[in-house]
């Protein structure tokens, strides 16, 4: 009986063993880049949202994470951006502050993915997330 019992839970037990070992979540590529001081220029495929203390943009054509700092406060503002396919994350930081007007992280995200993402800002005292932004590269 003993062997019976050994061999039912071999049974169950190594294909399992081998479900689970093939099944291991792909992890997300976690990014975390500082914004370069770069002239604005106009481009269409800008998707924008602001408030009065940050103002931030995805570019499609370029892949492009546009920041601007509105308020001396010193304080960063970031863009927290992931793919919604889960390969890759990260946040776009500006820490250059409101004299800089624009600065912008270069993705180069795979066409036809679609990135989320929102601002996270400092004003009036407290930190502040904007709504979530969906843009489709």
């Amino acid at each position: 009986m003993r062997n019976r019992v050994a061999a039912l839970l071999a049974a169950f037990a190594i294909p399992l063993f081998a479900v689970l070992g093939f099944a291991t979540p792909a992890f997300a590529v976690y990014e975390d880049d500082p914004t370069v001081d770069i002239d604005w220029y106009a481009d269409s495929s800008r998707e924008c949202w602001s408030t009065t203390a940050a103002a931030a943009c995805v570019q499609r054509n370029g892949d492009d994470i546009w920041i601007r700092d509105n308020t001396d406060d010193h304080k960063v503002v970031t863009v927290v951006w992931w793919d919604t396919n889960g390969t890759r994350e990260g946040y776009c930081i500006d820490g250059l502050g409101p004299s800089k007007v624009w600065t912008y992280c270069n993705k180069d995200w795979t066409d036809g993915h679609q990135i989320n993402w929102y601002v996270h800002y400092y004003d009036d005292g407290q930190w502040w997330s904007g709504p979530t932004q969906t843009t489709v590269v």
